[in-house]
């Protein structure tokens, strides 16, 4: 280790500056709660480290010579800057600093929580710097197993490893869209078996995730099987084309009322119709920007690991 950190330590700097405060031995001793022999001896062995003269010792007392000057200023500034250090380090264990790759897919944004609980942590936590990405549901659950994504906003259901931990983050019931002149619209609730001859617009996400898992799961269990004839990413995309008569969509209800008059929604004769966001992450990686979003999200909710 260099002799220079111990000789020219952080300590022997404060007690320097308190004898420049004072330029008085006694004065800085008696604040310094050490004998004035003592305080002496360290001033003596920073000047040996140094190899300079720090005071001018006259007979009516102490002032700073030229290199005491620049050491005067030095210290100061690297006393500052080491105190900067410990507030960043502790900022950031508390949550308070550092950067948060938040993934979410398209229609999150269409939940005004998840806005909001942005907003909030923003507000709350202005030097945490926030990295949005969207994107579909399996490119965001590969992002959070990489370590590229700190945490997603995804549909559920989800296939994932053991690593991922979910928190249920908010729910809509599913409904159907269509144009208002289709047959179907005519019904107050409309059976998901009798979808199963008409063309779907659906995600982009297989049948294995997110909503058109949940859609496919209810259709298998009244014995019919949905036919998804265009995928396509984003929401604007499924209104458009339900509008355009190309189709029907299962959308969460939120997302429905959005639509204009040339479009109409159903809910489904089916229970357990609904859509989950869930808020997943890897176990391993939980940072502490993390766990303060993790709060304003869903603080009611208990973490647990996603089942696959």
């Amino acid at each position: 280790m260099d002799s220079r950190l111990t000789d020219v330590s952080l300590r022997r700097l404060q007690v320097f500056l308190v004898v420049c405060d004072t330029l008085h031995m006694a004065q800085a001793a008696e604040r310094l709660g050490v004998a004035q022999p003592a305080l002496s001896q360290q001033i003596h062995a920073l000047e040996r480290a140094l190899g300079v003269e720090l005071f001018h010792r006259r007979k009516r007392g102490i002032d700073l010579t030229a290199a005491g000057e620049a050491c005067r200023t030095e210290a100061e500034r690297l006393l500052s800057l080491h105190a900067g250090a410990i507030e960043t380090v502790r900022r950031i264990g508390r949550g308070e600093m550092g950067r948060l790759t938040l993934g979410y897919v398209a229609s999150a944004m269409f939940e005004p929580r998840f806005p909001a609980q942005l907003k909030r942590m923003r507000n709350a936590f202005p030097d945490v710097e926030l990295d949005l990405r969207e994107g579909s549901i399996s490119a965001l659950l590969a992002g959070v197993e990489a370590g590229d994504i700190d945490v997603a906003l995804v549909r559920a259901p989800i296939v994932a490893s053991t690593l991922l931990r979910h928190q249920l983050h908010s729910g809509q019931d599913l409904v159907v869209i269509l144009q208002p002149g289709h047959p179907l619209a005519k019904l107050p609730k409309i059976p998901i078996a009798r979808l199963a001859p008409e063309p779907m617009i659906g995600f982009p996400d297989s049948e294995k995730v997110g909503i058109m898992r949940v859609a496919q799961q209810l259709a298998a269990a009244e014995g019919a099987q949905l036919h998804v004839r265009w995928r396509v990413a984003e929401i604007g995309s499924i209104l458009g084309l339900v509008a355009a008569g190309l189709g029907f969509g299962i959308v969460p209800k939120n997302i429905a009322l959005l639509a204009g008059a040339e479009i109409v929604s159903r809910p489904l004769a089916t229970s357990g119709a609904r859509a989950e966001l869930w808020l997943v992450w890897r176990e391993d990686r939980e940072t502490p920007a993390l766990l303060q979003f993790l709060k304003i999200a869903t603080p009611q909710d208990k973490p647990e690991r996603v089942r696959t």
